[in-house]
């Protein structure tokens, strides 16, 4: 169930026991944490809220909570954070985590307590006999990432709601600059906001001046540079990026993965994959590959691969050898300028 309709139900009156936010949309985790938090009185928020994170506090603690009757007050609020028992990765130096006793309270849950599990994770092990039974007791409330059409809707919606208009041409600087993730935008918004108070209308020149470039952004228009053969230009924006403390093999790692994106996108769109069926096959963020496919119209699939191929050396070099990572990529860049593509 989406957050807003589990809200909704909330305020009618139609309170569950059990509540599972299951998603990596930190925005709408938050959205649905703070609304469960606004429930309990001000007055009573010390003594009936407890939050307890499950990578330092054993699950015990926290159901010892849940099952204590609320202090003057209608119910007991309790968040367990980062339920990495509820996935199949391993943790380092995990906690031996009583999960008979919580399969038990499962059954049959504290009705004047509200437990809420924050799992920011794309899913849970299905496979497991606590995750089986959340199924049958909890309410799932939905908290994936947005695709870019609801991002549009859900912005628009808000930002009317607080009396603002957001220029079509600002609104596509924002989602570019942001990779149209929820949860960079509403970071970003309170300065918008604010800087634009008086005329209430936010422009492209507020987004270019106030919305930061992200890290992926300028490696995205190292592509260009790198594709165009602008070596004067690429080095340029090399030279800026170590200058910003980015280390040398997390610029190759995510220009290689750019590079790999388009390639992988180009030879799915020839095999008639649309759009979205491409960002399903590839699991990546749709937006990702809208840039990736609109890119693509630019340059030949000959170039792409052979890009990727040299950045996958240029990896290899700089974990077997001690040649100076910022001279290997000069030399690729090199290498690459000089050749010319026919496929």
């Amino acid at each position: 169930m989406k957050v807003q309709q589990t809200i909704n139900n909330i305020s009618k009156g139609k309170v569950a026991p059990v509540y599972v936010a299951l998603g990596t949309e930190n925005y709408l985790q938050d959205k649905f944490k703070d609304y469960l938090l606004s429930l309990i009185p001000e007055e009573q928020q010390e003594f009936n809220i407890g939050r307890y994170d499950m990578e330092s506090v054993n699950l015990s603690v926290a159901l010892n909570d849940a099952m204590s009757l609320p202090f003057f007050g209608d119910y007991r609020l309790v968040v367990i954070e980062r339920p990495y028992f509820l996935t199949g990765s391993r943790q380092k130096n995990s906690l031996d985590h009583d999960l008979d006793s919580f399969l038990k309270y499962l059954k049959h849950p504290e009705s004047s307590t509200i437990l809420f599990i924050m799992a920011p994770y794309p899913k849970l092990d299905e496979r497991k006999k606590i995750t089986k039974q959340l199924r049958k007791t909890a309410e799932f409330v939905e908290c994936t990432p947005l695709k870019e059409r609801e991002v549009r809707v859900f912005l628009s919606t808000y930002l009317q709601k607080k009396g603002y208009q957001l220029k079509p041409a600002a609104l596509e600087l924002l989602l570019e600059r942001t990779g149209a993730e929820l949860t960079t935008i509403m970071n970003e918004l309170p300065k918008l906001l604010l800087a634009t108070n008086d005329t209430k209308v936010i422009s492209k020149d507020d987004v270019t001046g106030l919305v930061a470039r992200s890290f992926e952004q300028n490696v995205f228009d190292l592509v260009d540079l790198v594709l165009g053969r602008k070596v004067k230009e690429a080095l340029a924006m090399y030279q800026e990026l170590l200058l910003q403390k980015e280390e040398p093999i997390k610029i190759n790692a995510i220009l290689e993965g750019q590079f790999r994106l388009m390639l992988q996108a180009m030879i799915l769109r020839e095999h008639g994959y649309d759009q979205g069926s491409i960002a399903k096959q590839l699991k990546a963020h749709p937006y990702r590959v809208k840039l990736a496919l609109r890119k693509n119209r630019q340059f030949k699939r000959g170039d792409l691969q052979i890009a990727y191929t040299g950045l996958v050396h240029v990896e290899e070099k700089m974990k077997s050898s001690s040649i100076d990572p910022e001279l290997l990529f000069q030399f690729f860049l090199l290498n690459f300028s000089q050749h010319r593509s026919i496929a």
